[in-house]
């Protein structure tokens, strides 16, 4: 009884601090702010909830960065990061709406509906779905899955708005009752943004790339796509588990996989059988639903609005539905939903495997084209020029058609990933700012920082419109990486840290090196700092000298010895072409550490023009309580298990360079080994190695250069871990009192004679 009494006070706080926010605050802190004048040319990009550009604003935010005189600004509330940093986020926003020509949404906005706007302010509604299948918004006033027409009305969704974008003339009245904008005139239908890619023969085949590459058992077979949509509330949000995974496998593995895509509201999913992950893949966390709509050649889903996209297709859909009745009672349909669907409405697995088994017969082609004709007639791969049109006017749409339009595009993209680094963020962001290259974007990333990093960012977002900030929950490097090259517009992506400081010429001259030759990497030298002695020292690993050629560019099959060895596998030294990263489908791992290896491995391998810069253009940190580099016996052998899997996409791509590839990863390998101090992890990640993995990653006496390396995995191989410990701790000692080994003495000798002969 006390425990329901406190919960009912907690939210009629709740309820009465919103009534506080929504109705006095923030509509007093927009008029206060609107007394500046509007910021001509800018656009603001809202997104509710955390990551970087959606796919609903991807394809307009392209193009509008291609016009001259438009400042495009990507802001998020992060809903779910806690009240604190929402409610800083919100008041950020407001007042930045308050002096913004634009904005563009992709979903419900109460703070967007609870403010005087003022008419110089545009408001576009891009709905982040198409068509019109299960009910939302004022259609489900007073049903079970929604609040009340009083509660709705109270604290609206959708005021304020301009247009609201929709997939066909059919649809426009579910749009108008669901925002309760009856007889307004702001619905229109243009057709759907996002749904241009789908038209894009380059967009299609990279879709088609990136699965294989996530999913290689994918090259050979066809694509089933599971994406089912959510049961009950929003906030636990669950996934549907009428599916019998290991039956799909039986029936149909000899000529299909299974991929599986849950709604972004599902936290907790479905694990896969471990004897079906051969057959099937949740693909959730890493593969977007455009992409996979694009590979698959079958879809099964119930009652999600993806199935209006996918008819664009003219693909077989089939519909597992065996709670229809329960859902419609919940949440209800726009359409009678047998009548609807286009496609076999079943009640269980055995009748999606009767319909895939048997599509040539049954698969009915002309009802997903009259479906696609009735309820997605707008969206034909221009609507996204029906909307510039719309809201920016004829002279906008054709800058952003123009193939030449590049006067407003950076030419190189910063990406910094930020994590709890306030101590040294400013230093690092003012080293950026004062590049001597100005036509520069530089997108932060905040990775759910609590120290104040956040901050920090938008003091410099204020400051200079070369700022873009971005926030996710923390999902570690890799992953804030990944976001950042979703919405780089630059010629060049550099990925740079938030504890390290740079050359103001490194920009410049790593661009201008990069254009000279044509590469698609510049690889730059590098200092270290030493945090424990205050000491900087030029550290010859980031760029071996002696072991790049003299005739630049070079690649892989120039310097098939060396392409893995003369520089390291971090990325904050090194330049990338954007269109050779996005051709190739390079993305970072989403582990906390050693996620850039598989990234700056395959780049070397793949890149056709590689040159250098030989000055040292960063400053690096080391020695750093906090870094992860000094986290090794917490997940003894990732680092291990990355490089394996690193080495299996060389094979994939067929471009391992054998030799190079084993001396990169011995030494990687045996500098972990050196700064490991529990005997434990030393011991696990031996044993892994002497047991498989270095049969995996091609570690011999025949591959391996160094002399104490080939003698540290000889006696590994041949006499155990505890023998291969003294050879790595002589050597280390070796190394302390010479300060240079004889087996570095004897490979200098050696590249020497090879000099000569060559």
């Amino acid at each position: 009884m006390l425990k329901r009494l406190k919960a009912a006070v907690r939210s009629l706080g709740r309820r009465a601090a919103r009534g506080a926010l929504f109705s006095w605050y923030y509509p007093h802190l927009y008029r206060k702010a609107a007394k500046e004048p509007v910021a001509s040319g800018t656009v603001i990009f809202l997104d509710n909830k955390e990551g970087g550009l959606s796919d609903n604003f991807k394809v307009l935010y392209d193009r509008l960065a291609r016009v001259p005189g438009l400042q495009l600004r990507l802001m998020t509330l992060g809903e779910g990061r806690g009240f604190r940093a929402y409610f800083r986020n919100c008041v950020r926003f407001v007042r930045a709406m308050a002096t913004a020509q634009y904005v563009v949404l992709n979903d419900a906005s109460s703070l967007v509906s609870c403010v005087p706007l003022r008419p110089e302010t545009t408001v576009v509604q891009l709905w982040h779905g198409c068509g019109a299948f299960k009910k939302w918004g004022m259609s489900t006033a007073d049903l079970k899955f929604g609040a009340t027409r009083e509660e709705i009305r109270r604290h609206p969704y959708y005021r304020n708005l301009s247009l609201v974008t929709v997939s066909s003339p059919e649809v426009v009245w579910a749009y108008e009752e669901a925002m309760d904008l009856a007889n307004e005139g702001v619905v229109s239908p243009t057709g759907v943004s996002r749904t241009d890619v789908f038209f894009d023969d380059e967009f299609r085949a990279r879709s088609r790339q990136r699965l294989e590459r996530v999913v290689p058992q994918a090259a050979a077979k066809k694509i089933i796509l599971y994406a089912p949509t959510f049961r009950g509330q929003v906030a636990q949000a669950s996934a549907p588990e009428y599916l019998d995974v290991s039956a799909m496998e039986r029936a149909l593995s000899d000529d299909y996989v299974l991929v599986v895509k849950h709604h972004p509201f599902v936290k907790k999913r479905p694990s896969i059988p471990a004897e079906c992950r051969e057959f099937a893949f949740d693909v959730s966390e890493e593969l977007p639903i455009d992409e996979l709509l694009c590979c698959a050649d079958v879809c099964i889903s119930d009652y999600s609005s993806l199935v209006f996209e996918f008819a664009l297709f003219e693909r077989p859909m089939v519909f597992l539905a065996p709670d229809r009745a329960d859902y419609d009672d919940w949440r209800g349909f726009y359409y009678d939903y047998d009548e609807l669907t286009p496609g076999p409405v079943v009640e269980d697995t055995q009748g999606v495997v009767d319909y895939i088994a048997d599509l040539e017969e049954r698969f009915d082609r002309q009802a997903v084209i009259a479906f696609k004709q009735k309820f997605m007639s707008a969206c034909d791969g221009h609507a996204t020029d029906r909307i510039i049109e719309a809201v920016f006017g004829p002279e906008v749409l054709a800058e952003s058609k123009r193939e030449g339009a590049v006067e407003a595009r950076p030419l190189v993209s910063v990406v910094v990933p930020v994590y709890n680094a306030k101590k040294h963020l400013r230093e690092c962001l003012d080293s950026i700012a004062a590049q001597t290259l100005e036509r520069i974007e530089i997108i932060c990333v905040d990775d759910g920082s609590t120290d104040g990093s956040l901050d920090v960012l938008y003091e410099y977002v204020a400051a200079d419109s070369r700022f873009v900030v971005v926030t996710q929950k923390n999902q570690y490097a890799g992953v804030a990486r990944n976001k950042g090259i979703e919405i780089a517009r630059g010629d060049y992506l550099v990925f740079w840290d938030s504890d390290d400081y740079f050359d103001a010429t490194a920009l410049e001259k790593m661009y201008r090196q990069c254009e000279a030759d044509g590469a698609d990497i510049c690889v730059c030298g590098a200092r270290q700092l030493f945090q424990d002695t205050g000491k900087i020292l030029h550290g010859p690993m980031y760029l071996v000298k002696k072991q790049v050629p003299a005739k630049r560019p070079f690649n892989r099959g120039t310097i098939p010895l060396h392409i893995l060895t003369f520089t390291t596998m971090v990325v904050w030294n090194k330049m990338f072409r954007r269109s050779f990263v996005v051709e190739e489908g390079l993305r970072y791992a989403a582990s906390r550490s050693n996620n850039d290896v598989e990234f700056a491995v395959c780049a070397l391998c793949t890149a056709r023009a590689i040159t250098v810069v030989e000055e040292d253009l960063v400053t690096y940190r080391r020695n750093q309580g906090t870094a992860l580099t000094n986290t090794l016996e917490a997940a003894a052998l990732d680092p291990v298990k990355t490089w394996v899997a690193t080495r299996r996409e060389l094979e994939r791509r067929h471009v391992l360079p054998r030799i190079s590839f084993a001396n990169r990863a011995a030494t990687s390998i045996t500098y972990m080994f050196r700064n490991m101090t529990s005997y434990e992890g030393f011991k696990t990640t031996a044993t892994y190695l002497r047991e498989r993995g270095m049969k995996e990653l091609g570690l011999n006496e025949l591959t391996v250069r160094s002399p104490w390396q080939r003698a540290f995995f000889k006696a590994l191989k041949d006499d155990g871990v505890e023998q291969a410990l003294m050879v790595l701790m002589h050597e280390t000692y070796a190394q302390q009192l010479a300060g240079k080994t004889k087996c570095d003495e004897l490979l200098e000798e050696i590249d020497a004679l090879r000099g000569r002969a060559s």
